[in-house]
């Protein structure tokens, strides 16, 4: 744990200038010395070990990371069989793109929402729609239910929003400075991990030869139970001025501001440079997912999109921890680092780009029907879609390290990563809704994706370019401690009893 929590030296992010320690904010365990640094001596001499252990930031990230492995991570696996299993993909893309239009809809509001109900019951929420996919699906494939399906996906989509807002200020906030990178990895990792198991799943239940159309039924009986376990996992989640982070420092946790005040800053946060520059790549990090899920269920078998959605993660898994630890190597500026991601992240994205177009330019002059396994096109075939699943959570990953970088308080990453996933979720329903009209070939989508890119960069460039090498809220903590120590000495100064022994 410790080497997971270890923060680089030269960024002024471990220790007591972290950039989410505050004082004590009504904590009743723990209280700051002189300086405003939190008393972990105190602290672990009057707190349970069991209180300690689940506050712990590292618990805290666990706890989220199942949440989304039964929850998004589910939906993964679900939309990793092609056209979420149907016989064809167009309901599914109808269902996808009415689910991300209500979850955008959540996220522009998010940040009032889940700073007043608190990030605990917002994550609740978001866990109690999570078996609306799994059922709906279910009741699709087992009786042709198509109003279940969109009408349950756009409900899912209100409480899936609240979910990601909770999700996306947590995990900028409890991870120490020095180990963002590992713990964003960590939780990037649970969700491909999900969509592992549910490949596991479908391919134990889909391995017929010759199988076409949808995926059994009972299939879908497995993903809702999953889906049902987030709820549990929800219920034992902190409140965020409670964690207590693996270096011995808490989150800063600004006053709660009025409802009214929560609106304004709304409009703030999106008029802020760090949305302004990052909005385009937000909207492009998930629009892969609409044509290549498109073209996992146009050009494959059952079984084959069922063996895909099981091999899939296991690159995403080595990835996301590389780059992770490429964001966290101690040696390099917090500036640096940012750059080098950067590169990491877009020659992987565009090489699998290339791929993909190329691939599919051949698909359409020569249909090659549904692929199976053992067909000698397999492997060349299906590579975009595997290395799509790698790029794809490299991107997103890279993004949240980033805009934590720009961190000034527990709330303002509330605010962010509802704009930011806002941003995405009408990225995602743009190109689910994209797909359903140009359904019988996903070259427009690869291409519309690749060209988002190319537009995003600039100004994301230009965001990355301005990282600073200390972040804003150690900046804060720094003059909040300074002038607490002053406050102290002329206390100590104006205090008659405060005498010396020569004095005496």
């Amino acid at each position: 744990m410790s080497q997971f929590d270890a923060a680089p030296p030269n960024t002024y992010a471990g220790g007591k200038d972290d950039n989410l320690r505050i004082t004590n904010n009504g904590l009743p365990d723990g209280n700051n010395d002189a300086e405003g640094e939190f008393d972990m001596i105190a602290y672990k001499r009057d707190t349970p070990k069991w209180k300690r252990i689940k506050d712990h930031s590292l618990t805290q990230m666990i706890l989220l990371s199942i949440q989304a492995f039964c929850g998004p991570a589910m939906a993964d696996a679900i939309a990793g069989l092609g056209g979420g299993g149907l016989a064809t993909p167009t309901t599914n893309n109808i269902a996808n793109a009415v689910s991300y239009a209500a979850l955008a809809g959540v996220c522009f509001f998010g940040g009032p929402l889940v700073n007043k109900l608190g990030t605990k019951w917002a994550l609740l929420i978001g866990a109690l729609t999570f078996p609306l996919r799994g059922a709906s699906f279910y009741t699709n494939s087992k009786f042709g239910n198509q109003w279940f399906l969109i009408v349950g996906s756009f409900l899912e989509g209100f409480g899936t929003g609240a979910w990601y807002v909770a999700e996306s200020g947590t995990i900028m906030s409890i991870a120490p400075s020095g180990a963002r990178g590992k713990y964003l990895a960590l939780w990037i990792v649970s969700r491909n991990l999900g969509q592992l198991i549910g490949g596991a799943i479908n391919l134990s239940k889909n391995h017929i030869a010759g199988e076409e159309g949808g995926v059994t039924p009972d299939t879908y009986i497995i993903f809702l139970i999953i889906e049902c376990i987030a709820i549990p996992f929800a219920l034992l989640i902190s409140p965020l001025s409670h964690v207590v982070r693996g270096d011995g420092t808490r989150i800063r946790v600004t006053e709660k501001v009025g409802t009214a005040q929560e609106f304004r800053l709304i409009k703030k946060t999106w008029s802020s440079k760090l949305i302004l520059l990052s909005a385009l790549w937000a909207f492009w990090s998930f629009f892969y997912g609409g044509s290549w899920s498109t073209y996992l269920g146009l050009y494959f078998s059952v079984r084959a999109r069922a063996l895909s959605s099981l091999i899939s993660p296991f690159f995403c898994i080595v990835g996301c921890f590389g780059l992770g630890f490429i964001l966290d190597i101690k040696s390099l500026s917090q500036k640096r680092r940012a750059q080098l991601g950067l590169l990491v992240v877009v020659i992987t994205n565009v090489a699998t780009y290339i791929w993909s177009i190329v691939m599919q330019v051949k698909f359409n002059k020569n249909d090659p029907g549904a692929i199976d396994w053992n067909d000698s096109r397999y492997a060349v075939s299906f590579l975009p879609y595997f290395f799509i699943q790698t790029t794809g959570p490299l991107s997103q990953s890279y993004m949240y390290w980033l805009l934590s970088s720009f961190a000034t308080d527990a709330q303002s990453n509330v605010r962010n990563g509802a704009a930011f996933r806002c941003m995405e979720a009408i990225g995602q329903a743009v190109a689910y809704g994209m797909n359903s009209k140009t359904g019988e070939s996903p070259l427009v989508g690869f291409c519309v994706t690749f060209g988002l890119l190319v537009l995003a960069l600039p100004p994301f460039t230009m965001l990355v370019n301005s990282t600073p090498d200390q972040i804003p809220a150690d900046v804060i903590a720094d003059e909040e401690a300074a002038q607490h120590r002053l406050e102290h000495a002329h206390e100590k100064k104006d205090d008659p009893t405060q005498i010396t022994l020569q004095d005496a």
